[in-house]
């Protein structure tokens, strides 16, 4: 049976580009599974990528962050699948979903809603409703994102919830990666607090960046995106160039030292953009306290307060920096949301029970 995929991109170190490509690793294992995706550039790009045909749709333009790929609705019809698997909020596929007159079992994960770009909603919210009521299923990960959406809570007797995973395999420890944190415990002496992410308006480093200047502790920033020198402008400004430093990229053997190195994780989001912040799991696996906001999402159907880290208000700097230091000043405290973030990871969040949730999603909608 082919089964295809459909999102925005493919490969990409992003939370959604992480799912995606572990989806096609657990059904590759029973079906065909092919990806269709948007390329960066205006060629149209196939490969074979793990064992999965992989085909990149050229771009004529990029509009606030969405790919016009003139073709991407005759790919879909030619790719004629048995199932079809969206990837959403991505106007793109949605639309060619409408236009190529696919016919075949159709479910879509729904990522995050659209929060920013709110002169799009009379535009894309008729065409992403006409999809949502063609769908047999729609996956989430998490219930409480479901019922506090604007959008799925209108659709909530196709709603199943999968909740996403770390992979043992990915995030396993290697001599490189305990010799690279003996070293990051060289380079960064002291409390060290981590941000790993996409580096975009949502995701709050502003107000991390604010709360630092309260907070006895380096910081370190992981990842890259459009807001990159605007970060490094606000560091200069505050004058946190000796503790706050912005990295860019690293591979997955270096996200587990710098992980080990931490002693606490933030994630500072501002808006329901953040549908369940993938990165606390990556930290919480590695036994990292976490320090997240209550944006109404998945965020806290992750990081329990208390149990496996702290939650906080979002855009509240003091808040956040009390919460920090509340953490990097309490070594029982500390210990214990160590624990209980490594237990909570693999009681509900490993790789295997995601695979085994997808799973049962296609039995039931192919039944």
């Amino acid at each position: 049976m082919k089964v295809l995929q459909v999102a925005h991109y493919y490969g990409s170190p992003g939370g959604i580009e992480r799912v995606v490509s572990q989806f096609c690793s657990c059904l590759k294992q029973d079906h065909e599974v092919e990806v269709l995706v948007c390329n960066r550039s205006s060629k149209t790009e196939e490969s074979i990528e793990d064992g999965v045909r992989v085909t990149r749709v050229g771009r004529v333009a990029h509009v606030n962050r969405m790919s016009i790929c003139p073709t991407f609705p005759s790919w879909l019809k030619k790719k004629n699948p048995d199932i079809l698997h969206l990837h959403l909020i991505n106007p793109m596929a949605e639309l060619s979903y409408l236009l190529s007159g696919v016919k075949c079992k159709t479910l879509a994960t729904y990522h995050m809603d659209i929060t920013r770009q709110k002169w799009m909603k009379p535009l894309h919210n008729p065409i992403l409703n006409r999809v949502l009521d063609r769908l047999d299923s729609i996956t989430v990960s998490s219930e409480r994102f479901a019922e506090s959406s604007p959008v799925l809570s209108q659709h909530m007797n196709k709603i199943k919830v999968i909740p996403f995973g770390i992979s043992e395999e990915r995030f396993k420890e290697t001599p490189f990666n305990r010799s690279l944190t003996e070293e990051l415990h060289k380079q960064y002496p002291g409390k060290v607090v981590l941000f790993v992410g996409r580096l975009t308006h949502y995701k709050g480093l502003h107000i991390l960046i604010e709360a630092m200047k309260k907070v006895d502790g380096t910081c370190i920033l992981i990842g890259s995106g459009y807001l990159e020198e605007d970060i490094r402008a606000r560091i200069r400004k505050e004058g946190l160039g000796d503790r706050v430093h912005l990295i860019g990229k690293a591979s997955d053997e270096e996200l587990v030292s710098y992980y080990d190195r931490a002693d606490v994780f933030v994630l500072p989001s501002i808006n329901r953009t953040e549908s369940f912040g993938i990165t606390q799991l990556e930290a919480m696996s590695r036994g990292t306290p976490v320090v997240c906001t209550e944006v109404g999402t998945g965020t806290t159907s992750i990081n329990k307060d208390n149990e496996t880290g702290l939650v906080v208000p979002p855009a509240d700097s003091d808040a956040l920096a009390q919460a920090i230091g509340r953490i990097l000043s309490d070594e029982p405290l500390a210990h214990k949301l160590s624990k209980g973030a490594i237990e909570r990871c693999n009681t509900y969040f490993s790789e295997a029970t995601m695979w085994q949730n997808l799973r049962k999603v296609y039995s039931e909608m192919l039944d």
